[in-house]
């Protein structure tokens, strides 16, 4: 590998590993704007009709979390979810629309799509024992969910240098 690709590598993982570190402050009870003081602006707000919302922090298409932070309507945190896990994906199932995959879940760090089997695959890196990907693979017609799949990621490393 390349000293300016491992380099980058590096820099992408610290911070990732930064972002992880952040969250841990937050509590239940901590105003929003605290929150957000601490973490910034969230990737995506949902608000419900009950009048709290959902704040989802995404780690990013090199991070292996993704954290859901949900306010009640007096604007303070009730709870922090990271989702990238066994339980949440569980939770998918076919016929699935993308809104409700992207509530469940946050945004995916990767996205492709295959024309030819009229399939759209959402891609979310996490960590079990070792690195894994959860795809969810849409039917681009329908817009629903197909299956889903776990896949190892295999790490390739060039021993050429």
């Amino acid at each position: 590998m390349p000293k300016a690709s491992f380099s980058l590598l590096l820099s992408a993982l610290a911070a990732s590993l930064a972002a992880c570190a952040n969250l841990g402050p937050i509590t239940s009870g901590m105003p929003a704007q605290q929150v957000q003081a601490k973490l910034g602006a969230p990737e995506t707000v949902r608000k419900n009709a009950d009048g709290s919302e959902v704040w989802e922090y995404p780690g990013g298409p090199l991070g292996r979390q993704t954290y859901m932070v949900t306010l009640g309507s007096d604007r303070a945190v009730r709870e922090v979810q990271q989702v990238l896990n066994d339980e949440y994906f569980s939770r998918v199932s076919a016929g699935m629309s993308r809104d409700e995959v992207r509530r469940l879940l946050g945004k995916p760090g990767e996205i492709m799509v295959f024309g030819a089997r009229d399939e759209e695959v959402w891609s979310w890196r996490y960590q079990q024992q070792n690195p894994m990907f959860f795809n969810v693979l849409f039917d681009r017609t329908a817009g629903t969910v197909r299956t889903t799949q776990r896949i190892e990621e295999i790490l390739w490393l060039d021993h050429d240098c």
